[in-house]
């Protein structure tokens, strides 16, 4: 793709891309008003870049099924017929002159509208081309992967600046269940009083089971209608609401949890958790989210804007094969490419045993929690952590809380 036409098409380009014909939607600037548009539309010529697609965009959108495999000029016609969504993502793929296709593609969309492209041309020059001067957002060239569209694609779907590595914010840590009643619940909850109280770390525990968490009863508190506010309406997010939302269960503890009824719908807006674990993250060392089992939209939002996730399983057959399905989500920027696994009840009657776990699924499990009958419900039961004992269980929160990176003030960097 580095041919001579192509060269001089990029030059031509270059030359006048501060002119104003090449910023996509001038071309209909002064159209008639605005309608309501939909958040997002993606177009890819081929199956394997529109499932990829798919993966990487569903948990983000209500609209997942709204990738199209089409080529280009079908991909115009579309859009043609439409009011242009917010997001327009575009396959340039097979294109002689990709440059003129899009321009092509600026008479088409509205003004305002993000584009997001992806195509074959591996070229510094042309990338430079379309993003700095013809007011594409960003391009990536095939082939694929989540990672790559992780990095580059979701914060711009999302619309939330995904804080990146190396800014000096708190850090966001989030559990989730390889099935439900895993016990993620009671390690948050302990995880989090642990490093607050014993490692004397500012920490805030989210509990995003927002219809049935029990991290608040865990620790003896009740719910607020703040974290629903919060993740119904991001842009309302600011100190004055984390103040008035967060329950405080000690000197540096702080748990943000809801308990909303049964037959009440969250009007969810995809992207609310990373506005608020971001607004969070500058109050708080550490965040510790609670993702449940069920992979709601919240939930998937949760896994990828943290910095570390951990998914916890017990010693069964469908934890095992959960994970490897967990494995499979994409991560966000800035986050550890390392899922942390944490075996929890090992050792129940009847279950199945570490080393043959960690033989199945080819690793070795970051932390270990025993099975503790005698001493892990009733704590949970009266809304004590059962780490402020002395014990095994203490002992395998201490050994979770230093894998993740969690040391007592006078330590930390």
């Amino acid at each position: 793709m580095t041919d001579a036409p192509l060269n001089d098409a990029l030059d031509d380009a270059s030359t006048v891309s501060e002119a104003a014909t090449y910023s996509l939607g001038a071309a209909r600037a002064a159209r008639a008003p605005k309608r309501v548009r939909d958040k997002f539309i993606g177009f890819a010529v081929d199956e394997a870049s529109a499932m990829i697609l798919h993966e990487a965009v569903s948990p983000l959108l209500p609209s997942a099924e709204r990738i199209h495999v089409v080529n280009f000029r079908a991909s115009l016609t579309v859009l043609a017929g439409m009011p242009t969504p917010e997001i327009v993502l575009i396959d340039i793929s097979g294109e002689d002159q990709p440059i003129n296709a899009l321009m092509e593609l600026a008479d088409v969309v509205e003004p305002g509208t993000t584009v997001l492209v992806i195509g074959e041309i591996q070229n510094v020059n042309f990338y430079r081309t379309v993003t700095k001067g013809m007011g594409v957002k960003e391009y990536l060239a095939k082939p694929l992967t989540a990672a790559k569209l992780s990095r580059h694609f979701l914060p711009v779907i999302t619309n939330r600046g995904v804080n990146m590595p190396g800014q000096r914010d708190g850090r966001v840590v989030t559990f989730a269940g390889a099935r439900g009643g895993v016990g993620v619940s009671t390690i948050v909850s302990n995880l989090a009083w642990y490093i607050a109280n014993e490692l004397h770390r500012h920490t805030v525990l989210l509990d995003g089971e927002l219809h049935t968490g029990t991290a608040m009863l865990s620790l003896n508190l009740g719910a607020t209608k703040g974290l629903s506010l919060a993740l119904e309406m991001p842009e309302r997010v600011d100190n004055l609401l984390i103040e008035r939302s967060v329950q405080p269960a000690g000197e540096r503890l702080h748990v943000l949890a809801a308990q909303e009824a049964l037959d009440k719908p969250l009007d969810y807006q995809p992207g609310g958790a990373i506005m608020l674990t971001n607004a969070l993250r500058k109050r708080y060392n550490f965040l510790v989210a609670d993702a449940g089992a069920r992979l709601s939209p919240l939930s998937r939002d949760l896994f990828f804007c943290a910095q570390q996730r951990v998914v916890v399983i017990d010693p069964s057959t469908i934890s095992i094969r959960n994970l490897e399905r967990l494995a499979t989500l994409p991560g966000g920027p800035g986050q550890s490419p390392h899922t942390m696994v944490v075996l929890n009840r090992a050792g129940t009657p009847g279950g199945i045993s570490q080393t043959y776990m960690e033989n199945v699924l080819g690793l070795k499990f970051d932390a270990v929690i025993p099975d503790l009958p005698r001493v892990v419900p009733k704590s949970t039961q009266f809304g004590t952590p059962a780490a402020a004992v002395r014990g095994p269980f203490r002992n395998a929160i201490a050994n979770l809380a230093a894998a993740l990176g969690a040391h007592a003030m006078a330590e930390a960097a």
